[in-house]
C-alpha cells in the first residue's frame, strides 16, 4: 500500500550561514531574532504544516526594517537566508534577488553571488532540457511512451492508494497536460523519464517527465538520500501530483516552465513499485553561527 509519510518524516532543513554582529543592542537584537526564527524554521521540516511555518517565517523575515529594525535590513546574511528559503520554496525569482541583494550589500562576500549564479544555471539548464526533452531522439521517446502500461501505476491504479485523510481513493489516470496549479486531488500522472538535473546542494533531485500527450514537466523531489534517483526510461506515477507554474524575470532574461512538486521519494511509484523507506533522508538540521 502507498500510504503518505507520517509528519515527522518531512525533508531536512537548509541553514544559511548566520551572522551575529554585536554593535549596539539593537542590532543584536535584530539579527539574534532572525537566527532564532531560522532555527525555529529548522523544526519546521519536522511538522505537517511545513508550508504555513515557511509563510510566517518568509513574511517575518520579507521586511526587517519595517518589522524590527531598520539597520538591519542592510545586513546580507538577512538577505541570503530569506532567499535561501524562497529557492527552498521553489520561489526562483524572489530567491535570486535575494541573493543578488545580499552580494551587493557586501561585495566581498563570495557566497551570495555564487549561489545566485549556481541558481541561474540551474534554471537555465532545466529549461533547455525542459524544452528538447532531454534531448532524446524522437524514435527512441515514441518507443518509450508506447511501452507505458497500467501496471506501471502499483497502487495507484488498483485502489489501494491512501490519501493524507488516512483514507483509501481511487485515483483517476490523466496527462500532465490537464493538470491545474496546485494539489490535484484524486489524480495520478504516469510518464517516462528523459533526463535528470541535480544542483550543488543535491537537493532537490530533479528530472524530466513526459508523458503521451507530449509536454515534459520537471520533477522536483526533496527529502531524499543521495543515493537515491530515477532512471532514463524509468516510469514514474505520482499521486495527487502538486502543480507549480513558474515565471521568472531577472537582470534582463526570462524564463518559464511548469514543475511537479515532490516532498518525498515515498510518494512516487517507480516502474510499478512504492520507493522503500531508505529512500528518505532523516531529518537533521545544521546552523553555523559566527561572531564578529
Amino acid at each position: 500500500m502507498l500510504q503518505l509519510p507520517t509528519p515527522a518524516s518531512q525533508e531536512p532543513s537548509p541553514i544559511a550561514r548566520t551572522k551575529f554582529p554585536f554593535k549596539t543592542c539593537q542590532w543584536c537584537f535584530a539579527s539574534c531574532g532572525r537566527a532564532l526564527g531560522m532555527n525555529i524554521l529548522a523544526m519546521s521540516w519536522t511538522v505537517s504544516d511545513r508550508p504555513n511555518w515557511l509563510c510566517r517565517w518568509i513574511s517575518m523575515m520579507a521586511a526587517p526594517g519595517e518589522k524590527v529594525d531598520r539597520t538591519a535590513s542592510s545586513n546580507p546574511d538577512l538577505h541570503l537566508n530569506r532567499a535561501t528559503l524562497h529557492k527552498y520554496e521553489e520561489n526562483y525569482e524572489e530567491a535570486l534577488e535575494g541573493f543578488s541583494r545580499a552580494a551587493a550589500l557586501d561585495p566581498a562576500w563570495s557566497e551570495p553571488r555564487q549561489r545566485e549564479q549556481q541558481l541561474l544555471e540551474f534554471i537555465t539548464r532545466l529549461t533547455s532540457l525542459l524544452e528538447s526533452k532531454g534531448k532524446v531522439k524522437t524514435k527512441k521517446l515514441q518507443s518509450m511512451l508506447g511501452s507505458l502500461r497500467p501496471a506501471h501505476l502499483g497502487p495507484c491504479g488498483d485502489g489501494r492508494y491512501q490519501s493524507a485523510s488516512g483514507q483509501k481513493v481511487t485515483l483517476e489516470l490523466k496527462p500532465l497536460s490537464v493538470l491545474q496549479p496546485g494539489v490535484n486531488s484524486g489524480t495520478v500522472v504516469l510518464g517516462k523519464v528523459v533526463f535528470s538535473l541535480t544542483t550543488e546542494e543535491k537537493v532537490p533531485f530533479t528530472f524530466g517527465l513526459v508523458d503521451s500527450d507530449g509536454p515534459c514537466y520537471a520533477v522536483m523531489v526533496y527529502n531524499m538520500v543521495q543515493s537515491w534517483g530515477v532512471l532514463i526510461g524509468d516510469s514514474v506515477a505520482i499521486p495527487e501530483p502538486n502543480l507549480r507554474l513558474h515565471r521568472i524575470q531577472h537582470k534582463g532574461k526570462d524564463y518559464s516552465f511548469s514543475s511537479v512538486r515532490v516532498e518525498t521519494p515515498l510518494l512516487l511509484v517507480v516502474n510499478g513499485k512504492p520507493q522503500g523507506s531508505n529512500s528518505q533522508a532523516a531529518a537533521t538540521v545544521a546552523s553555523r553561527p559566527q561572531c564578529e
